[in-house]
């Protein structure tokens, strides 16, 4: 028999499809880091409720900072007066913020600094609070120390989900209308900022299900408690001034491009394996054992010796007698031959008999 060497498994894969393969994982992978954003997965979620949503924040705050030559916005009003620049009305604030409970819902007792916080705001142009701001405060900061950051002005791109306006009572302001907006920032996540701002800028809706990106700039006020579905929550209350983001031109044309054709080239590239793999993948090789032993030149005398099937011969009577009587454990014993006598006739008798 002719023997036949086996070839080890994969041993006949091109090196291109091993190349192949390799950029496919190198696709799948920068797929894997877009998709790690939340902000990819907008398009999914139900962002209407004001604790389920996710906002982007600007890696560089160069982006979002208005360009000398842009004109205010039109609903942009300036109220001269005090603010923390006077020493005494720096101290009138640190006298009001004693009052400030944190997780708390808003009280009567922080409505004196929340006020004097409105005024604040209102006494310079929002570009050149924004100067003054704190920027890329961490969320968790916040939380552990907010005594630190009290009554300090704090930058912030939000990712609006919600805009509710509301009359407010009598106040130091004479303010008929006040705006109260959430949104998040890619820091804080799944975790919202409340903003409360005296005048709407151009272009934000009103309503439970916004989709803006808008900058704020406002000053930390406390921990506010509210109820979300049953359940206790705490987010940031800041006042202050709202602007819309800038966005570079064709950024967000890039990024859809740049989404779209890696998806398209991972998924031809996976349905490529898949194929591959459906076709070659499985197939193993075949193992030829050779032969170790030949076949013998002569065949001995007994080879048919036990090869009768004794289920196929035919019963007899004799050998259904011979099997009945025979034990099984009895030594099988050769029986002389059986020879049969003619039958005699009364003609035949032997002599001497009458």
């Amino acid at each position: 028999m002719r023997r036949r060497q086996a070839r080890p498994y994969g041993h006949t894969v091109p090196a291109t499809r091993v190349l192949s393969l390799l950029m496919g994982l190198a696709v799948l992978g920068m797929l894997y880091q877009r998709t790690k954003e939340p902000q990819f997965w907008r398009w999914m979620t139900n962002e209407s409720r004001a604790d389920s949503a996710d906002v982007s924040e600007s890696a560089n705050p160069k982006d979002s900072l208005p360009t000398p030559n842009a004109p205010l916005p039109a609903s942009e009003n300036i109220v001269p007066g005090p603010n923390e620049t006077d020493a005494d009305e720096l101290a009138s604030l640190r006298s009001s913020l004693k009052a400030v409970l944190d997780r708390q819902p808003l009280q009567d007792l922080d409505m004196s600094a929340y006020w004097q916080l409105m005024r604040w705001s209102r006494t310079r142009p929002i570009a050149e609070l924004e100067k003054l701001a704190r920027r890329d405060l961490p969320y968790s900061h916040l939380w552990e120390e907010p005594d630190l950051y009290r009554g300090q002005p704090i930058r912030l791109k939000l990712h609006i989900r919600r805009v509710l306006k509301y009359e407010p009572s009598k106040n130091p302001q004479d303010l008929k209308l006040v705006y109260e907006a959430w949104g998040w920032t890619e820091d804080s996540r799944s975790f919202p900022f409340c903003v409360v701002f005296p005048d709407k800028p151009e272009g934000l809706p009103i309503g439970t299900d916004v989709d803006a990106d808008f900058v704020f700039v406002g000053y930390f006020l406390k921990w506010m408690s509210y109820q979300a579905f049953d359940v206790k929550k705490n987010a940031p209350l800041l006042i202050g001034r709202l602007r819309p983001a800038t966005k570079a031109v064709g950024s967000a044309k890039t990024s859809d491009w740049e989404t779209a054709f890696l998806m398209l080239v991972g998924g031809v590239l996976l349905l490529s394996f898949i194929g591959w793999f459906a076709i070659y993948g499985l197939r193993r090789p075949r193992t030829i054992v050779a032969a170790t032993t030949s076949a013998p030149d002569q065949l001995p005398d007994n080879w048919l010796v036990g090869t009768a099937d004794d289920s196929r011969s035919e019963v007899t009577a004799e050998r259904l007698r011979f099997e009945i009587v025979t034990p099984s454990n009895a030594v099988s014993v050769a029986s002389p031959p059986i020879v049969a006598a003619p039958a005699t006739t009364p003609d035949s008798a032997p002599h001497g008999r009458s």
